[in-house]
């Protein structure tokens, strides 16, 4: 009878446990919200046809939807990837991996969104309805490509911007034209586009990274020249719930049949080697 006790007592304590893992953390508990917050991102890697490795970041939205850019996953589509995983906080690769939207209809939105199976995701982002406000410290994650594991970033919201690539200059991209994108002081690196910014008091999604910003005053310098003094931008939550607010159609191909010459259309469907 004791043991059974025991047993019983050993089994309740455990249950309890894993239910408290995904409890979320209180309102305005700003470190364990950004602990918490690490399981929540995945890790993109690409292999490239040439032997390279490309490395990319998603954010995790909830219901097995990771967030990223585009151009993490436009050279899988264009046939120039050999293998892609996805990979969680564990370093656990997914199962099955689909593409949805990409870039919206005319390939001029920097955004493109996943779905995974066999990942261990916990703590999704809730997106953010509203334009956050500038000067406020923000926290976000990323892998490098440079090697290492996790990332954490941080820095301030500098401004909000509805159609950021109407304000860049001569290296603006056609995926920028319709962004609606913050330009933030946070000091990312490269392989940690797709990765979540975030507000460390609610742990509600701002945006996620993107790239460089270089307003229309620098054209006159190179691009190494201006990425060592140069701000980012960030594709904004509002527009990630108005591109995947129909996001149900994640459909799977085979991947003999992503090639160089298959026109970019939206949504894409994938699944990795």
């Amino acid at each position: 009878m004791k043991r059974n006790r025991t047993l019983f007592i050993f089994s309740f304590l455990f249950a309890t446990s894993l239910g408290a893992q995904d409890k979320m953390p209180s309102y305005g508990d700003e470190k364990a919200i950004i602990a918490s917050k690490k399981k929540a991102v995945v890790k993109i890697e690409s292999l490239m046809n040439d032997g390279n490795q490309e490395v990319g970041t998603g954010s995790y939205i909830g219901n097995g939807i990771i967030v990223t850019n585009f151009h993490v996953m436009r050279p899988y589509l264009e046939g120039k990837v050999k293998s892609l995983r996805i990979l969680d906080w564990r370093g656990g690769a997914a199962s099955k991996v689909s593409i949805g939207i990409c870039g919206g209809e005319n390939q001029d939105v920097d955004l493109c969104s996943l779905k995974v199976e066999g990942l261990d995701l916990h703590y999704p982002f809730k997106l953010m309805s509203k334009v956050f406000k500038s000067n406020y410290e923000v926290n976000g994650y990323g892998y490098c490509a440079s090697g290492g594991g996790l990332r954490a970033f941080n820095g301030p919201i500098l401004e909000y911007i509805d159609g950021v690539g109407q304000h860049m200059g001569a290296y603006s991209k056609k995926l920028d034209k319709n962004s609606k994108a913050y330009k933030i002081g946070v000091a990312n690196c490269k392989g940690s586009s797709g990765g979540p910014i975030f507000d460390p008091v609610s742990g509600e999604l701002i945006a996620v990274f993107t790239r460089y910003y270089f307003d229309k005053t620098t054209e006159q310098k190179s691009f190494e020249e201006l990425k060592k003094t140069a701000d980012f931008i960030a594709n904004s939550s509002i527009q990630i719930l108005e591109l995947f607010k129909d996001n149900s159609n994640f459909r799977e191909i085979s991947s003999e049949k992503i090639n160089k010459e298959r026109k970019l259309a939206s949504p894409y469907e994938v699944i990795p080697h």
